[in-house]
């Protein structure tokens, strides 16, 4: 049985990347197939993202250190590395992959976002020359559309295309089947990060101006916020009209209360202006629970949208409010679009399909020159 050795941060905290790479490492496939081992590089209780610190930098040699007797006292053949997209970050991760390509056979780097392109970008010339260096000693990387290749900038062997993905029974199908439809209002959700870039504020103009054409809609806003001043700002406005009742927020909505969130929904609403927008998981979540999907063509969200929904070019409130009045108006086509969302999500999306995704990949005959 092979060795492989799985490299990224682990939960806590909870969210797309580490809960990606602990599905790995706890795949049952996975283990039947390789003996797994797995290093965290998670840095709990340490500054912000981005910002240079001691605690860091210690935690990142110990990193390093344990990356050093696995892949050289334990011997693991194959390497795979959930890629990070700050500077510190990957300088770190470069070294591993330094490190690991003197031993290893494989080197799979996984790419959970958009923002490593930036990174590199922003790198000094000799940084730069590091990259491209170690970055050829790479297998294979994994982005998850083709809209987001361009992060590798072209420098390792291959680059494949790995959609996210969640248990195909997290919603199952007779969940849908048994939707209460017996009221006489549209449900929107909102399932992400309260931040200006997200669209939400555009999303609460838009609906409170629909609210006054007499549309009868409720808005649910789920997620943290991160601006209290913003968000404190547009909340004014929905008191001024008194539509506390119709849009509400309801803070970070988790397990059984989320999946009851999106069974209770009808349309889902993610108007994101984000610059490095990935594959939001909550948009397959929305999937999962067979909502008609309404988003901007951000990163890979088109690969997500396609004759579930509808895309926009930008979150604008104008764009927002257009997309939801031709469903709203149009009951068959909303009724089709959520048809198609369960359906693409089962074969496309499913934790299933991302686990055999990765594991073609990480069995693939490595290519000679």
């Amino acid at each position: 049985m092979e060795k492989i050795m799985i490299i990224g941060p682990l939960p806590p905290p909870i969210h797309g990347e580490s809960l990606a790479v602990l599905n790995v490492i706890e795949s049952k496939k996975v283990n039947e197939i390789y003996e797994v081992c797995s290093v965290n590089t998670n840095r709990i209780n340490v500054t912000a993202a981005g910002q240079f610190s001691i605690g860091k930098i210690l935690k990142d040699l110990n990193i390093i250190m344990k990356v050093i007797m696995k892949a050289f006292i334990m011997k693991k053949e194959i390497v795979y590395i959930s890629i990070s997209q700050t500077r510190l970050g990957l300088i770190r991760d470069l070294i591993i992959i330094f490190i690991c390509s003197i031993r290893s056979k494989k080197i799979i780097a996984h790419l959970h976002g958009n923002n490593l392109g930036n990174v590199i970008n922003e790198m000094n010339r000799l940084e730069k020359i590091l990259v491209k260096k170690v970055f050829n000693r790479i297998t294979s990387g994994i982005v998850l559309g083709k809209n987001l290749k361009d992060n590798f900038k072209s420098l390792v062997q291959n680059t494949d295309v790995v959609a996210n993905g969640i248990d195909i029974n997290y919603i199952k199908e007779e969940e849908i089947s048994h939707k209460q439809r017996d009221r006489d209002y549209i449900t929107i959700v909102y399932l992400s990060n309260l931040i200006e870039t997200k669209g939400y504020q555009e999303l609460i103009y838009a609906v409170i101006s629909l609210l006054e054409k007499g549309i009868k809609i409720k808005l649910k806003l789920a997620g943290s916020v991160f601006d209290q001043v913003k968000f404190k700002e547009v909340w004014k406005k929905v008191q001024h009209y008194n539509l506390e009742s119709n849009i509400q927020y309801l803070g970070t909505v988790e397990g059984e209360d989320k999946k009851r969130l999106l069974l209770d929904s009808d349309i889902m609403v993610l108007p994101t202006n984000y610059p490095i927008e990935g594959q939001p998981l909550s948009i397959i979540e929305g999937m999962a629970a067979g909502l008609p999907i309404i988003s901007t063509s951000r990163g890979s969200i088109p690969d997500l949208i396609t004759n579930n929904g509808i895309l926009i070019d930008s979150g604008e409130k104008k764009l927002i409010e257009q997309a939801l009045i031709e469903l709203i108006n149009n009951p068959e086509k909303m009724k089709s679009m959520a048809q198609n969302s369960r359906g693409n999500f089962s074969r496309k999306f499913t934790l299933d399909k991302y686990i055999d995704s990765i594991l073609d990949i990480i069995s693939r005959p490595q290519q000679k020159g």
